[in-house]
């Protein structure tokens, strides 16, 4: 009898912590535009929307997150007068949309602002995440009694238990409803892989209307947890879907139904409102698994360049240069990616599976990012020609007829730049492989973290796209 209570005990806890679960993802009471976490419900303060900023932070792990952190050094660095005021390039930076490793950095600099600066040995960025051992933090984890009987349930998983310990170690318990309640830029566009669909899943609150889910009770951790889900050392993440409860489907936004006419005239935007319509299926679709954002967009790039070609998305930037709200539009990506590895070609003998699956996730990725930075170039190339041609047809005209007029204004295009900065632009072959061969992980020596924020500078600094667009607004 005496080995009962014992055995009775460890049962009794097994069972409590057997029953452990993912956070469930809140309903939403009502569609409401004017609620929730959008980039319309954002006050400008120290910030114009003339001046319209947007950075995109890719993957790469603890890499791609000091990357990004030199380049938010640099623009904070920058000086800059605009519509009379002197300010920094920092503070006119409207939007950051990030992916894995980025989402760090995006995530903590929204969340805290300024006091992701603070030195090492104060609660910043430096302290909380870059100059930590993230990776054997995580593992450790693993070695915790209370973790054993969490994990022990099959609604609870090592990226749940990687949420938590974001949660309570770098984002402090923040959620969604915090960033509301601040009301200033930069929006947050943090971004996933919805496993079913490959395609982009972002956290913002248009993503989750259909699904009648409210984000503001959504830990900001989850969401970076969700975007650094890499395949194979997570499983994928679980969103519960309300779809049908807080009238969505008779308000939603007309462009869906106009889309779904459109398979012949414009495929992309057929299924764009296809796959987003899966989830007002709460029956078929009741729960949302998801995975890296770099599987679906490794610069977080896409959402920004949606917002640049089409009126689809909330945040319409096609809308805010037609009416002139914008007046210079400027987009700088951070690139983190690695070096493909050929070694593998030269041997007879094929990879094992765990090399098949990194390679399998991890050039699509790069190859996917290189056609996303060249429709961006386009699409930016296109605006201008729109532009050129309207004025050269009106120059024309007024040559030949000058009493006439043509029947509609013209397009109102504002400056565009767009600035790319990775590793292959550095010079020095040598130098460029220590960059593109530091580990894509949750930890860097610190001597090597400084060197990436140092780089980033640098590169800024060398970028004549940059150095031109800075001369103008001093």
């Amino acid at each position: 009898m005496r080995f009962l209570f014992p055995i009775l005990l460890i049962l009794l806890v097994f069972g409590l912590f057997g029953c452990a679960s993912y956070p469930n993802n809140p309903k939403l009471d009502h569609y409401d535009l004017s609620k929730g976490y959008r980039y319309d419900q954002l006050n400008a303060q120290k910030n114009s929307d003339s001046l319209f900023v947007i950075l995109t932070f890719s993957g790469g792990g603890t890499r791609a997150a000091a990357l990004s952190y030199g380049v938010l050094e640099k623009l904070r660095d920058t000086p800059i007068v605009w519509e009379g005021r002197h300010s920094n390039l920092l503070n006119e930076v409207d939007v950051i949309s990030s992916v894995s490793g980025g989402s760090f950095t995006a995530g903590y600099y929204t969340a805290f602002g300024a006091a992701i600066f603070k030195d090492k040995k104060e609660a910043g960025f430096l302290r909380d995440f870059l100059y930590r051992d993230i990776e054997k933090e995580l593992l450790t984890q693993l070695f915790y009694p209370t973790n054993w009987f969490r994990l022990a349930s099959p609604y609870y998983s090592r990226i749940d238990m990687a949420t938590d310990f974001y949660n309570a170690e770098i984002f402090n318990g923040t959620k969604y409803d915090d960033l509301i309640n601040l009301k200033t830029k930069p929006y947050l566009m943090i971004n996933a892989t919805d496993m079913s669909l490959g395609s982009r899943f972002t956290f913002e609150q248009a993503q989750f209307d259909p699904m009648c889910a409210d984000l503001g009770g959504v830990n900001l951790a989850r969401a970076v947890a969700a975007s650094s889900n890499f395949p194979v050392a997570f499983p994928p993440m679980t969103m519960n879907n309300h779809a049908g409860s807080c009238g969505y489907k008779e308000k939603q936004p007309g462009w869906i139904a106009e889309a779904e006419k459109d398979l012949l005239i414009n495929p992309s935007r057929y299924k764009n409102a296809v796959l987003f319509k899966t989830y007002q299926d709460g029956k078929q679709r009741p729960f949302i698994h998801l995975l890296d954002g770099g599987i679906a967009d490794n610069l977080g790039l896409r959402g920004p360049l949606q917002a640049l070609v089409s009126n689809d998305t909330e945040l319409s930037l096609q809308s805010k240069m037609s009416d002139g709200t914008i007046k210079k539009l400027l987009i700088i990506t951070v690139d983190a990616k690695n070096k493909p590895d050929l070694n593998y070609d030269a041997s007879a003998i094929p990879a094992d599976v765990i090399d098949v699956l990194k390679i399998v996730a991890n050039v699509p990725m790069d190859n996917f990012s290189f056609e996303t930075t060249e429709t961006l170039r386009k699409s930016f190339t296109e605006l201008e020609k729109d532009k050129n041609t309207y004025l050269a047809c009106q120059s024309q005209l007024q040559l030949h007829c000058p009493s006439a007029v043509l029947s509609s204004p013209a397009p109102n295009i504002p400056q565009l730049d767009f600035i790319y900065i990775g590793f292959d632009l550095l010079s020095n072959p040598a130098e460029r492989d220590k960059f593109f061969n530091m580990k894509t992980s949750f930890y860097l020596p610190e001597a090597q973290i400084n060197e990436l924020r140092n780089v980033a500078k640098r590169l800024l600094d060398q970028s004549e796209a940059f150095q031109k667009f800075v001369s103008v607004i001093k």
